[in-house]
């Protein structure tokens, strides 16, 4: 039988913290537009005793180490019942959140008096707690685990439009919009029936701009508000957001280089979503993955890491000065890679690919390709951003015959095929 627990906890930071994503904002967090969040669904399979939790957070990116410790908190709180390799940390990519991490002086501009603040308060004294706050969300779903029915259905959205302008070799947007429902009993889609919605789409969360000062979900926060009064949710259901792989992709509002911004224009963009996502969960076109009286069920988590090796003297240079270990930068001998960790979720028919960084949305299409390859009845669900942070996964002739900003934070042009090659390998162990 399979079970799921939800869980929300607030993870907003003092007002004065650096926020993250935009290199040029000239102040720290001025006000609070919408509290940001971690949100834990625990899955357990009660014949195998197998228990996995995918944390989705409300943040710009997260690192290796920060994921792995937040595993470590989790297994502690819970007395080893869920165990630290089989905790999960996503980030939804907003821009309107605080940073996690020093020693990236190299991109963010300093910010002017009187606005500095922070003076590195928040990274010493406030990260800690962070992930405590982030790993008692496993330890709440813990003791929230039911027996789920859990209903799926794919779609396509337009609220994302690819911001690469000028490059032939970066055209591809992954359209696909995944919506899950998880409810108490076979039912409407309403109330206290609906235990949590999740949903899957590619789509930069940076429809507020770099001029918001103001900490939030961006426009994630627009589409829960309109999908809780819709389905007239209670206070503890738990409607997520994964980002799949937007490298490429923005709000069909919002150009890319034009960073000022009006907050009703991430509210079009959190209107527009919402509806796809209603009408994608149309009880009509939504097939069971999980009943609740289903006796026999999947619950499976793969991972493993693969390597690109960094030959660009440039970025070696710039890894290596920086000590860029948080993205997964290693040397060996003479050799200098990037390590990237993997893993692939399979709940029933649902298979989860976790990849980190920013891949472009040719990969996230190609990645979902493999896994209807595997089988064509599998709902397919690609995150990025997902216990890792090692920059932007772009396409070969993006990187070698385009120079910009994702190029500059690229480290091969290798990395995307060979993610994708591991995620095949990875698929075989279903």
């Amino acid at each position: 039988m399979l079970e799921v627990g939800f869980s929300r906890v607030t993870i907003t930071p003092p007002l004065g913290t650096p926020l993250g994503g935009y290199e040029n904002r000239k102040k720290n967090a001025m006000g609070i537009h919408d509290e940001v969040s971690a949100r834990c669904m625990l899955f357990k399979e009660s014949a195998t005793n197998t228990l996995i939790a995918l944390i989705v957070c409300d943040l710009l990116w997260i690192t290796e180490e920060f994921a792995l410790e937040i595993g470590q908190i989790a297994e502690k709180m819970t007395r080893g019942v869920v165990k630290k390799e089989n905790v999960i940390l996503h980030a939804i990519h907003t821009h309107s959140s605080q940073r996690i991490m020093g020693g990236l002086e190299f991109f963010y501009k300093k910010v002017s008096k009187p606005h500095n603040v922070d003076k590195g308060w928040y990274i010493k004294h406030g990260v800690p707690y962070l992930k405590r706050v982030i790993a008692s969300s496993v330890y709440g779903a813990l003791y929230d685990l039911q027996p789920a029915l859990i209903k799926a259905n794919i779609s396509s959205t337009e609220v994302g439009h690819n911001r690469r302008y000028n490059d032939p070799a970066s055209q591809v947007v992954d359209r696909d919009l995944l919506a899950m429902v998880f409810l108490k009993e076979d039912g409407e889609i309403k109330g206290e029936n609906v235990r949590g919605i999740f949903y899957n789409l590619a789509n930069h969360c940076v429809a507020l701009g770099e001029e918001n000062y103001l900490i939030s979900q961006d426009w994630p926060y627009y589409a829960h508000r309109v999908l809780k009064s819709t389905y007239q949710l209670p206070w503890n259901s738990q409607i997520i957001f994964g980002q799949s792989t937007a490298g490429n992709v923005n709000p069909w509002n919002c150009i890319f280089d034009q960073e000022v911004r009006k907050r009703h224009e991430a509210e079009k963009v959190g209107l527009q979503t919402a509806a796809d996502v209603i009408r994608t969960l149309r009880p009509e076109d939504l097939k069971t993955i999980s009943g609740v009286q289903d006796e026999k069920s999947t619950l499976k988590l793969i991972s493993k890491k693969t390597r690109v090796e960094i030959t660009d003297p440039a970025k070696i240079e710039l890894f290596q000065g920086f000590n860029l270990t948080s993205m997964g930068y290693i040397i060996e001998g003479k050799k200098h890679y990037l390590e990237l960790p993997l893993s692939i979720i399979q709940i029933n028919d649902i298979i989860i690919a976790c990849v980190p960084g920013e891949p472009f949305s040719e990969f996230g299409v190609a990645i979902k390709k493999e896994i209807r390859g595997r089988n064509e009845n599998f709902f397919p669900i690609v995150l990025e951003l997902t216990m890792g942070a090692s920059g932007y996964i772009i396409p070969r002739d993006s990187y070698n015959k385009t120079k910009g900003y994702e190029e500059s934070l690229a480290v091969s042009s290798e990395t995307g095929y060979l993610v994708v090659e591991a995620i095949k390998e990875m698929l075989r162990e279903l």
